[in-house]
């Protein structure tokens, strides 16, 4: 019976957190406005170390490979911006409770509010992001329409970006040391994922290096349709699988856990 009552009680947090709409999105866009206050390109910095990285990446591969830069530069450009998303896990939302401790011991707000502003926070970034790749595409003569894929993509990336960011967001506010340990992961991820490269490029007897990645189905899903183009249909089951994952673990985990974030924090 108790185990019931804390099961609805999550759910009411979580339709108390959507009711908030207007709150997180006011307040994330507020948090990246004011980080660039009175800066000349404002939140397109953000987006200015991304080309930075993506050019400089696309140029030492490109020779290493012998590919033309306008193939190999929206490949990587592309990758790093879906990897922006799929890396909500390992480098915001270990600080998401965290962070906002105090407001969390004086306020309050549903759990899931934190989670919401953290991934609309993100998105916003993405939005940037997306509108300068495309006139890089434009520049080099490349342009093309993203493929109608991204949208139910991109609601699959998001609502993973939730369900397990939050997990990670819990397992980190009661594990400290996964605040720090979890940004390195980020990197070894990267690289161990096909962002710089191509899968084809990778001997058959260790494709399990993308096949095994449960973190590549999501970046292709973004890249792919960026670039206009089907993402290969195995990787949409495991996809959906690692979705219904999450889906069930933060019911779990949330339900079971969610009165003694604030102990933890």
């Amino acid at each position: 019976m108790a185990t019931n009552n804390q099961f609805f009680k999550a759910i009411n947090d979580l339709r108390a957190g959507i009711g908030l709409s207007h709150v997180w999105l006011y307040q994330a866009y507020h948090d990246i406005s004011a980080k660039y206050k009175r800066t000349l390109l404002g939140s397109f910095w953000n987006t200015g170390s991304m080309i930075a990285m993506s050019g400089s990446m696309a140029i030492v591969f490109g020779a290493l490979f012998n590919q033309d830069l306008s193939v190999v530069f929206p490949w990587i450009m592309s990758g790093m911006i879906a990897f922006s998303l799929v890396g909500h896990v390992f480098n915001e939302a270990p600080e998401v409770y965290v962070q906002n401790g105090g407001i969390i011991s004086n306020h309050a707000y549903p759990f899931t509010y934190y989670s919401f502003e953290a991934v609309t926070r993100n998105l916003f970034l993405f939005a940037h992001n997306l509108v300068v790749f495309y006139i890089i595409l434009a520049l080099l003569r490349v342009l093309t329409l993203p493929h109608w894929t991204i949208v139910p993509g991109m609601l699959i990336v998001v609502f993973n970006m939730l369900t397990w960011g939050a997990l990670v967001s819990m397992v980190s506010a009661r594990y400290k040391d996964l605040r720090f340990l979890l940004p390195y992961l980020s990197q070894l991820v990267m690289f161990m994922s096909p962002i710089m490269y191509r899968p084809s490029m990778i001997p058959a007897h260790k494709m399990f290096i993308v096949d095994y990645n449960p973190f590549y189905p999501f970046i292709e899903m973004v890249r792919s349709p960026m670039l206009g183009t089907f993402m290969p249909a195995k990787y949409w089951g495991m996809a959906l699988g690692i979705t219904v994952a999450g889906v069930l673990l933060w019911l779990l985990f949330f339900s079971l856990n969610r009165r003694r974030i604030p102990f933890w924090i």
